[in-house]
């Protein structure tokens, strides 16, 4: 499981559309770009919306117009591609002037890489750094793999915290891009062992 609750600022690529629900309730829907800046290298991060309420901010999104979005961010792989899903709360559009940007806490819920934790020494102090992975269900027996690099500065030891390990955490969302690739990344703020419910599995 990997969600964020997050606060988005783009373009849109996609003017609002509505359309029905599969519980024959009315929703909307528009497309938007995130245009994402990490020292000299770039990426677009292209979203989907969907908004249930009322605004009309929502409805009257045409392509082109910036706008600012409250919601939960989710993230869906399917072959090599990462798509990300915005189950918007509020939409406001705003001017120019507001720059692109993606910040939210980020909810992880997975299993620890086969290398397990680095542990660093920096001028600050000790640090760990791992990488982990979600198993999202993408078909009836089909499930994709969404790898989020970890930054941790806790240095107590925990037996569970190697190779394979279970964690819950959560932290601040980072984007980051490398070689026109967004990847996601979460500097550590709450740690602790996954026990995984078996008779849900």
């Amino acid at each position: 499981m990997i969600k964020s609750n997050v606060t988005v600022i783009g373009t849109v690529t996609r003017s609002a559309d509505i359309k029905e629900g599969r519980d024959g309730n009315a929703f909307i829907t528009f497309g938007m770009k995130v245009h994402l800046q990490d020292g000299d290298q770039s990426a677009d991060l292209d979203l989907s919306v969907a908004y249930d309420g009322e605004d009309e901010d929502v409805l009257f999104s045409n392509k082109g117009d910036r706008v600012k979005v409250e919601g939960v961010m989710t993230f869906k792989k399917m072959d090599d591609t990462t798509y990300f899903n915005l189950s918007a709360k509020k939409v406001k559009k705003v001017g120019e002037a507001a720059e692109d940007s993606v910040s939210g806490t980020l909810q992880f819920r997975g299993t620890l890489g086969s290398k397990g934790v680095t542990q660093h020494q920096g001028k600050k102090g000790a640090f760990r750094t791992f990488d982990a992975y979600s198993a999202e269900k993408v078909g009836e027996d089909q499930f994709s793999y969404i790898w989020v690099h970890f930054l941790d500065f806790g240095n107590d030891s925990r037996s569970w915290l190697g190779a394979k390990g279970k964690i819950n955490a959560e932290g601040p969302l980072e984007l980051q891009v490398f070689k026109d690739m967004v990847s996601i990344n979460c500097r550590v703020e709450n740690l602790s062992k996954w026990v995984k419910d078996e008779s849900k599995s």
